[in-house]
């Protein structure tokens, strides 16, 4: 495999990923729960990264159309975010920060994504896929 999609993986998820960390430190400053400010900046995150991670990260002839790309992105999303609330409620309950437990997730997350993304969700024809 090329490292190519590696990196445009990395820039994208990092991208969204700061984004969606931003948008959850200025909604719990704002007095936003935790775990909804989870939910709410893991939206904004999940629709940034399906947007670049189509286009770019994983160009090519895919082998899912778009809806079937967007229906199981979103499945693998909301099991993320599933996952990631429990942990970062727990983590929170035990006196972590909430940014310190959001980013832990979020990296957590990231290496289980790539393998999803690269091998099923977004896989390409042969001849165009990295």
């Amino acid at each position: 495999m090329s490292a190519k999609p590696v990196v445009r993986f990395l820039v994208v998820g990092g991208g969204a990923a700061l984004l969606e960390l931003v948008t959850f430190q200025v909604l719990v400053m704002f007095g936003m729960d935790p775990v909804v400010a989870n939910v709410l900046s893991f939206a904004v995150g999940m629709t940034t990264s399906f947007a670049g991670y189509r286009l770019w990260s994983f160009a090519g002839n895919h082998t899912l159309p778009i809806g079937s790309q967007f229906g199981a992105y979103a499945t693998l999303a909301l099991i993320n975010v599933l996952a990631s609330s429990l942990i970062i409620h727990g983590l929170v309950e035990a006196g972590l920060q909430p940014w310190i437990s959001k980013a832990g997730c979020m990296a957590l997350i990231a290496g289980w994504n790539f393998l999803l993304l690269n091998r099923l969700i977004f896989h390409r024809h042969p001849a165009t896929g990295n």
